[in-house]
């Protein structure tokens, strides 16, 4: 071959005509969404509005319709009645269903009958289930595009799905979507869906299914930023016949900062402050978080501390110290408990160090009590 240029590379041979045949099990079949929407909808509007005929209609049309491929249009139309456009809007030229949640009254028992034919789908087509969450994630941030009558209906439902577990609570981050909080938009469905959830399981259930997903100390989050605050979210569900959440709320945030003065009392036990800064420190969280008498008491019997023999000496000293800051026993009483936990070694030195930390606890007890 002529070299042009003083290069001496030479033309790669090529298959000129030849084709290279897709094994089947790599071709992909185009989704035909509006075709499918249409059979679907179809076989809805022959049901005549009876919910027990659409839940038979869909237990035996998986096959036919493949619900695997198809998975997202029907969850649109089963809630929303038409497969949705991004927004929320219907897609154009795709048929609407006369059969959804979104055409209910939003009353709990109008919108029940759309759980039970949710479930016996899922029951029917397992793999739908994962769908279904993903579904209500994405409808759920398209709040804005629906009538508030649809939202409504939608809360209800939500609450009811919560109930029976068939979706997780962290579907509601999608309604920590920053436009939905600054119009309200969340706070008012979160409060529907909250009314409904409870009305049908206790708050036990509730605070299980929120700590799952995170969000037991992110429930101010769904008020408006100017409004975050925990008056301001008391007053509101109070006013809405929540005091039971109320109440969750308040045990949360009381558990988190017992959490946050255990840290810091094991970090100066571990640092060996002074008895004085560690009882300080305790009075400053009592005025502050609110904490009981009691509270205190115990949370420092459950210290886990470095047990060196100083240390542990500390330890005695600020557990009696509390318990007779918070008028809850007799400091010599609680001093001779906690040493009786001490070994007989650890004992011989208690005599040099015992007298020097207990006389510094009852020096700044004095001056607490005055």
């Amino acid at each position: 071959m002529a070299a042009t240029g003083g290069s001496t590379k030479e033309a790669k041979p090529t298959l000129g005509g030849t084709k290279f045949k897709t094994r089947k099990r790599d071709e992909k079949v185009k989704l035909d969404v509006t075709s499918f929407s249409e059979q679907l909808i179809a076989g809805l509007r022959e049901s005549g509005g009876n919910l027990d005929e659409v839940r038979r209609f869909l237990d035996n049309a998986g096959g036919q319709l493949d619900y695997r491929r198809y998975g997202e249009p029907l969850l649109d139309i089963l809630v929303a009645g038409g497969v949705l456009a991004p927004g929320g809007g219907k897609v154009e030229g795709t048929a609407i269903s006369p059969v959804s949640v979104f055409q209910c009254e939003p009353k709990v028992e109008a919108i029940r009958g759309h759980l039970v034919v949710m479930t016996r789908v899922l029951q029917r087509y397992k793999y739908l289930k994962k769908g279904l969450e993903d579904e209500m994630k994405k409808i759920l941030k398209f709040l804005k595009g629906f009538q508030d009558s649809e939202r409504r209906s939608l809360a209800i439902y939500t609450g009811l799905l919560l109930s029976e577990v068939l979706v997780p609570a962290s579907i509601l981050t999608s309604l920590l979507s920053e436009v939905l909080v600054k119009e309200g938009m969340s706070l008012q469905f979160v409060t529907l869906v909250f009314q409904t959830w409870l009305s049908e399981k206790n708050i036990g259930h509730v605070g299980s299914a929120l700590r799952k997903a995170q969000l037991e100390a992110r429930l101010t989050d769904f008020l408006p930023a100017s409004q975050q605050s925990a008056l301001l979210f008391d007053e509101h569900f109070s006013g809405a016949g929540l005091e039971v959440l109320v109440k969750y709320r308040r045990a949360q945030e009381s558990a988190e900062k017992r959490r946050a003065l255990k840290k810091e009392l094991e970090e100066l036990l571990d640092a060996d402050s002074s008895s004085e800064e560690i009882i300080d420190r305790c009075q400053q969280h009592m005025d502050t978080a609110q904490l009981t008498d009691v509270d205190v008491t115990v949370l420092v019997s459950g210290l886990q501390v470095n047990c060196v023999i100083g240390q542990q000496c500390v330890y005695v000293c600020v557990h009696a110290v509390c318990v007779c800051v918070c008028s809850c026993g007799d400091v010599l009483w609680t001093v001779w408990s906690g040493t009786r936990r001490m070994s007989s070694q650890q004992s011989k030195h208690l005599n040099i160090l015992w007298t020097t930390h207990l006389c510094s606890c009852l020096s700044v007890l004095e001056e607490h009590r005055n």
